[in-house]
């Protein structure tokens, strides 16, 4: 792949989201397999373009040299089909010359629109106030342990934020923050893509922070960082390698002997099982034990005794 289409790759990760709260769908390139990105050639083969299609709005990336164009368009003609589009916003992406900041504020300028023009918030609808964070001095103290809701907080604060979006909007969705949901919309791939890359500064502020959140994290957080999102290597050992001069001793082991479980005969009905977390099923609603029952039917008496 192209490094301009790794770049419409990750910003079609990006935004897909925001699109589908939009209610519009990428449309699929003929020829483009299901995992792939939608992206398309433009106009008389020159060129790229992504095109999301809803019932009312429809909407274009396009990248040509050194430009990337967003467009909309609410307009049709009698066969039904957008026309008309208007030009949003312009913006510079270099092909030898970005990086992930440009991704970032491409795809965020993006995402923003969408969201103000066609998701306007429900005023009757309130947000989810955020779980707390599992700060850095409660940790060393031992009187909590990191769990996985701090680590994505942490991730798409300093190292992934394009994934930001869709870490607050998996809390409003479900009342509370389900990791292994939103691992898998994408931003475990986006960890994996810094190991691909394997650039030093990244390796090593990546890693920096996934060996301080595991030696003082939960059995489960442990076990999303080793399994869900380092299992992703698929026991590539190029890959492996990469990562072993930025591992603590306590996380390499057991990275190791989890790719070497995936890469093995078992491993494809694993991953399957990873590629598709349980859906979800809200909590049961506790039923009040005999003490409070009691103190609310007393409660109640009084009230209509006062009546």
């Amino acid at each position: 792949m192209s490094a301009i289409k790794e770049a419409l790759a990750t910003i079609h990760t990006s935004v897909e989201l925001s699109m589908k709260e939009a209610g519009m769908k990428p449309v699929i390139p003929e020829g483009i397999e299901k995992d792939e990105a939608p992206i398309a050639s433009g106009a008389n083969g020159v060129g790229h373009v992504i095109e999301y299609r809803g019932e009312n709005a429809a909407a274009k990336i396009e990248h040509f040299d050194t430009k990337l164009n967003f467009s909309l368009s609410e307009e049709k003609d009698e066969d039904g089909n957008f026309i008309n589009f208007d030009l949003v916003s312009v913006s510079l992406l270099d092909a030898d010359n970005y990086d992930r900041s440009d991704i970032s504020y491409i795809s965020g300028e993006i995402s923003d629109t969408i969201m103000a023009k066609y998701c306007k918030p429900d005023p009757a609808t309130q947000k989810v106030k955020a779980p707390k964070t599992v700060s850095k001095a409660a940790a060393r103290s031992g009187s909590v342990y990191y769990d996985a809701n701090t680590l994505a907080n942490r991730l798409t604060a300093s190292l992934y934020p394009e994934y930001r979006a869709e870490y607050n909007a998996n809390i409003n969705r479900y009342g509370e923050f389900l990791p292994e949901e939103f691992f898998s919309r994408g931003c475990s791939d986006a960890i994996i893509a810094t190991i691909k890359q394997n650039d030093p500064a990244k390796m090593k502020k990546l890693f920096t922070l996934l060996n301080e959140i595991y030696l003082d994290a939960t059995n489960e957080t442990q076990s999303l960082i080793v399994v869900s999102i380092l299992g992703k290597m698929d026991n590539d050992q190029t890959l492996l390698a990469n990562c072993v001069d930025y591992m603590c001793d306590d996380l390499l082991k057991p990275v190791i002997q989890v790719n070497k479980i995936l890469g093995g005969s078992s491993g494809k009905s694993l991953k399957e099982k990873l590629a598709n977390p349980p859906a979800y099923k809200p909590k049961k609603q506790k039923r009040p034990g005999m003490m409070e029952r009691m103190m609310n039917a007393s409660a109640q008496q009084q009230n209509n005794t006062r009546k």
